[in-house]
């Protein structure tokens, strides 16, 4: 905070608009003037990673280009309060303090501000992120319910990918990596100044390896696919004056094996687009973002997905509008008032759910207040009203389980987020924040029909189905943290506490304990998507860092301890959920990073993870707990810079063979890539 007005200073000179454009920043240039990453993420203005209102990992273009990591969550999981999962070779799901899952509805990630989560199974993936790891300024990820800053869906935290932008020069990268189990991978982005003030940039990649190795004791599907992800898309950046403008697009696809949130594997196949658009004037009193996109997508789940689909168990189209508008103003010394308002459509149509088309609107404000008294105390609140309709239009699938009328629901839910910042002395800071934010059912969840196959033949239809009637999942937060400077080394201490109300699960396969029966015509029996239970994490994160002439050094421990109120564990599990089994209690981290003067460099990261309990379904189609053994992973990098323009590397992942170590019931391999870096 003592920073705060030479960094509104330097911004004025280092962004070509208004803070509240924050995709406009130019990170690097802050980055190198404030000496850590600078974010805007938060609340609309530039604030060191250090002072800003939340707990904040900011991730830059220099660890990304060293990391041994080959994807965003393994660039995540190497920091405190962090769980991710690599269920297959392909999937991947972050949670933010527990609660892990598949298909992680709580974390929202968006694209320079655009939602890349997918609404209509409410999950990420991330194959389909439209963005090669080499194109990507910093990763942002805020710990903690963040739905008033960002909406519905943001329930654990946030993950923004902030990507490059053109500058004044012409620039090219192509990228080419190969390696063990078929691995092989292509990416290259051109960005171009077209004239004074305009720009465009151009990227594309495309991935395949080998799926894992999958147990004779799991049920698997017919075919294991090779992983395949491929993406093409293009940004025009133009600033004139106090304005800036971005207009984009892209599309991707991404077929790969899967655990649904049910713990079965199936094969999926996804065909993505988007186009999307926005405009930031700066003014003498502070500055006004209009955005908008569309999200396009083709999912296709079944044992016959990447075949020519004839027998695909379901197929779905999902479209989502959105449209934003926000202004922020200045006043006083530092001090900052932001007002927001979005409209947003989804909308989901299949032929596997109770109608043609399920669909829902939500309009939405937000507020946000930053105020700072003097340079010690800094007092953030923000709040965000969202109001949702809910609707179902076309042919009715028969027989129906509901009622139509069921569909044609409203409900209205406040999003609260408040955050005090106290300068202790020279070096030290205080932070206590907290929050409630919501996850949305997914329009799947509210919609959903599925005829079941059951491994003894039963004397009725049975269907997986969703529910109208579900409710937003609810979560508080709160979290008290010290942080502390000693010259070049940070330490820092947190202590938070989660509690998740009505958590909603897939039915397992307990059936006779989730079964409803409709008589009329004919006896058909219904399990539902349904609310689960209440569950409640706390726990403790110890992190430090620092730099030491050639050597970065990073470490971090986390300790999380899970209380559940949620069905029986007991066989038939009727619930393929339960918290407390699948969130590891003691986490902890150790990266190293060696640069010997710029020709060559060396990073690694060591992990340990206690040993978890995962679902999955055996192959007698009975759904189990897997022991997921403790694991020490060891993730290493060496990079040589031949030419200013021409680099190599060779990266290992998971070199000590820990099986655990994915935290997946599918053992984790080793693997090794090499790849080149060309710039131009």
């Amino acid at each position: 905070m003592r920073h705060s007005r030479m960094l509104a200073a330097i911004a004025a000179m280092a962004l070509p608009v208004v803070p509240a454009a924050a995709q406009t920043v130019d990170y690097s240039a802050l980055e190198a003037v404030m000496g850590e990453p600078v974010t805007t993420s938060v609340t609309g203005r530039p604030q060191r990673g250090s002072e800003v209102p939340a707990s904040t990992v900011i991730i830059t273009a220099e660890q990304i280009a060293r990391s041994p990591a080959h994807d965003v969550p393994g660039l995540l999981k190497g920091y405190a309060g962090i769980d991710v999962n690599r269920w297959t070779a392909g999937q991947s799901d972050v949670a933010v303090r527990g609660g892990v899952q598949s298909y992680n509805a709580r974390l929202l990630v968006l694209v320079d501000g655009r939602q890349v989560y997918l609404d209509h199974y409410g999950m990420t993936d991330w194959n389909l992120l439209g963005v090669p790891i080499e194109d990507i300024q910093q990763i942002e990820l805020v710990r903690g319910p963040a739905s008033a800053l960002f909406g519905f869906n943001a329930a654990s935290g946030v993950v923004n990918i902030i990507t490059k932008k053109p500058g004044d020069a012409p620039a090219a990268t192509l990228v080419a990596a190969l390696g063990d189990h078929d691995r092989a991978r292509v990416a290259g982005s051109v960005m171009v100044p077209l004239a004074a003030g305009i720009g465009i940039k151009l990227s594309a990649q495309h991935l395949r390896e080998d799926e894992r190795r999958v147990p004779d004791a799991l049920l698997t599907p017919g075919r294991l696919p090779d992983v395949t992800a491929s993406q093409v898309a293009s940004e025009l950046f133009v600033h004139v004056g106090r304005t800036t403008a971005t207009v984009g697009g892209g599309y991707a696809t991404n077929g790969q094996m899967e655990y649904l949130p049910s713990q079965i594997l199936s094969n999926q196949f996804y065909r993505s687009g988007n186009v999307h658009a926005s405009v930031a004037r700066d003014t003498a009193w502070g500055g006004l973002t209009v955005s908008g996109f569309v999200n396009w997508l083709d999912a296709t789940y079944g044992k016959d997905a990447l075949r020519d689909r004839p027998n695909a168990a379901l197929e779905i189209d999902n479209r989502i509008v959105s449209l934003k508008a926000a202004g922020l103003y200045r006043f006083g010394d530092n001090n900052v008032i932001r007002l927001g308002s979005e409209y947003r459509n989804n909308r989901i149509v299949g032929d596997a759910q109770f109608a043609d088309t399920i669909s829902y609107d939500v309009a939405s404000v937000d507020a946000m207040l930053d105020l700072h008294f003097g340079d010690r105390v800094a007092l953030t609140t923000a709040a965000r009203f969202d109001r949702l309709w809910l609707g179902a239009s076309g042919p009715v699938a028969q027989p129906a389980f509901n009622d139509p009328a069921s569909f044609d629901r409203a409900f209205s839910r406040v999003s609260l987020n408040a955050a005090l910042l106290v300068q202790v002395g020279a070096n030290g800071r205080v932070r206590l924040n907290g929050g409630r934010g919501y996850q949305l059912p997914s329009l799947t969840t509210f919609g959903v029909r599925i005829p079941l196959v059951t491994a003894t033949p039963l004397p009725f239809p049975v269907f997986v189905a969703g529910s109208p009637l579900l409710d937003p999942v609810g979560t508080w937060s709160g979290e008290l943290g010290y942080a502390h400077d000693l010259g070049s080394t940070r330490l820092e201490a947190t202590g938070f506490y989660t509690r998740t109300s009505d958590a909603i699960a897939s039915p397992g396969d307990g059936l006779q304990d989730l079964l409803e029966f409709h008589l009329v015509p004919a006896p058909v029996a219904v399990a539902r998507f349904q609310v689960a239970g209440d569950y409640q994490t706390y726990g403790v994160e110890l992190s430090a860092s620092g730099r030491h002439a050639a050597l970065t050094w990073r470490t971090n421990y986390t300790w999380t301890h899970t209380d559940e109120q949620v069905g029986s564990l007991a066989a038939p599990i009727a619930l393929a959920f339960s918290p407390r089994a699948t969130t590891p209690q003691h986490k902890a981290n150790v990266a190293l990073g060696y640069d010997a003067g710029g020709r060559w460099y060396l990073a690694a990261l060591a992990r340990y993870t206690s040993p978890t309990r995962q679902f999955a379904f055996t192959a007698m189609q009975q759904l189990a707990l897997f022991r997921v053994e403790d694991a020490i992973g060891i993730d290493a990098r060496i990079g040589y810079r031949f030419t200013t323009r021409l680099a190599g590397y060779v990266a290992a992942e998971n070199l000590t063979l820990a099986s655990g170590v994915a935290g997946s019931p599918i053992p984790a391999d080793r693997r090794l890539r090499a790849g080149l870096r060309l710039s131009i």
